[in-house]
């Protein structure tokens, strides 16, 4: 067990709500909304493969503890990989931390316990009869995963409110403590946690179950999640939560609150504050999976949001006595008053090596390269910014590996990354970073998220390609981007 357990407690894990009913749909509709940049987008897709290393004792007890206890920013898939960093799925284990006594001599003190891993502490807050024999045994699976399930939706709570993907700042809240993430505004700057971050997403993308009639990536966990609520009754004000019932009935914004908490992208709660977020989506013909469209009131306070699913088809919770329903496009196009993408980054294009990408999937560009000025040391700009809001998901524009993640003067946090031609990556004033010193990476690999440290006016993303990994030896961004086949 990690040494930061002694200051947090144990298992982290709140994750979406799916109910036993709904296993079929989830292993079949959920699963792949990544590749390794994400747990908002690997493998918190859904449901576990059928190929996966997880017994069928320990998936029965994932699902049953979710759809009671879950939250919307977990799947199964995630689950199960974080009970096997924890434990190696041992419902034995058992983790000591070691004491010295008054006499000089040494002795193991047991620290965690479970399958989960709970210290006594946290046990005696969260733990669970799960079984219902009138006993709560953290030896028991049964009883230790919905606890570790109910615990962690405490723990998601306590960073809802932090920038950044959700669900890395969940797990390394997890490992570092909730305060640590608050305090850093995202994933803290220990290796431990970024390689525990690292490692669960990963496992959690290879156990994540294939989706059938993909749309592309994350977006198609966010469809999916809207479907979870296909046919269940409206209700104003509800939460939209599974199994859908009572006030976990959906509304038209929390509806698509919930489908895009499926790769870790939270909404805010009316269609009045939603309609404030991201890009807006100038045609019908240039909408894709997960594009809000606001109708009713006026453009600037629409009374309701629907969601565009693909297909010609959106998807939406209507109104009082009526059901979830999926209706042609064409039923909203004369009632459509404004459209808009919500910020969100896709897993990694291709998901091989040699795959190159802009830094983010607005691109956008603010001041340009080689731009003069006082402000700026050298008289000129070094870079390109890119004007995204803080907690932008950030990219590897292509393979390599990190040679720099830290703290960096006027460039506040910032990633370098060698590749293979010689040439080096630079990616300025993050508000947090999730990978560590000699890492290596693929193209589209996360790397962080944007934010506004350093000597800066505002959130954005400061990006160099350079000579050699210091400043002073930059060359032109665009020119080595396109060159590498990137259309930006």
């Amino acid at each position: 067990m990690k040494k930061t357990l002694m200051n947090l407690g144990i298992a982290w894990l709140c994750f979406c709500a799916l109910i036993v009913a709904a296993v079929i749909a989830i292993v079949t509709k959920l699963g792949s909304d990544n590749t390794g940049n994400d747990i908002q987008n690997a493998g918190f897709g859904g449901g576990i493969s059928k190929s996966a290393d997880v017994p069928d004792w320990l998936r029965t007890l994932i699902y049953n503890a979710i759809s009671k206890y879950g939250c919307p920013e977990v799947t199964p898939a995630l689950l199960a990989a974080q009970l096997y960093q924890e434990s190696s799925f041992d419902p034995k284990a058992e983790s000591y931390k070691i004491v010295k006594k008054k006499d000089g001599t040494k002795v193991k003190v047991p620290l965690a316990q479970g399958i989960a891993q709970f210290i006594p502490g946290t046990w005696k807050t969260h733990g669970k009869d799960g079984d219902g024999d009138g006993d709560k045994d953290v030896w028991d699976p049964v009883d230790a995963v919905p606890a570790a399930v109910d615990y962690d939706c405490d723990l998601a709570e306590d960073v809802r409110n932090v920038p950044g993907d959700k669900s890395d700042n969940m797990l390394a809240a997890y490992n570092a403590g909730p305060f640590k993430v608050q305090k850093y505004n995202g994933i803290p700057p220990y290796e431990e946690t970024r390689r525990y971050v690292r490692e669960i997403r990963e496992r959690a993308e290879k156990w994540a179950a294939p989706m059938e009639g993909k749309v592309s990536d994350g977006l198609a966990s966010v469809v999916a999640g809207a479907k979870e609520a296909l046919g269940t009754p409206y209700l104003f004000g509800g939460n939209c939560k599974p199994p859908f019932s009572d006030g976990n009935r959906c509304d038209c914004s929390s509806l698509v609150k919930y489908a895009w908490s499926k790769v870790g992208v939270n909404l805010p709660r009316t269609s009045y504050a939603q309609v404030g977020i991201g890009t807006l989506v100038k045609s019908v013909n240039d909408l894709r999976p997960g594009d809000l469209i606001f109708t009713g009131g006026s453009a600037a306070h629409p009374e309701h949001v629907s969601m565009y699913i693909g297909e010609s088809k959106v998807i939406d919770a209507p109104r009082t006595g009526h059901n979830v329903r999926i209706e042609p496009l064409s039923y909203w196009k004369s009632r459509i008053l404004i459209m808009k993408r919500p910020n969100y980054t896709e897993p990694r294009t291709g998901g091989v090596s040699g795959t190159w990408v802009a830094p983010v999937a607005n691109d956008t560009i603010g001041t340009g390269y080689r731009v003069s000025g006082s402000m700026w040391s050298s008289g000129y700009h070094t870079g390109i910014d890119f004007p995204v809001p803080t907690g932008t998901a950030i990219r590897a524009v292509g393979p390599g590996t990190v040679v720099t993640a830290g703290w960096n003067r006027a460039y506040g946090y910032q990633v370098v990354i060698r590749h293979g031609d010689g040439k080096y990556s630079q990616y300025a004033h993050l508000s947090s970073l999730i990978v560590m010193d000699g890492q290596k990476v693929k193209g589209g690999d996360r790397i962080g998220y944007s934010g506004a440290t350093g000597n800066v006016s505002g959130p954005h993303l400061h990006f160099e390609i350079r000579t050699g990994p210091g400043y002073g030896s930059d060359i032109d961004p665009l020119r080595y981007l396109r060159s590498q086949g990137v259309k930006i």
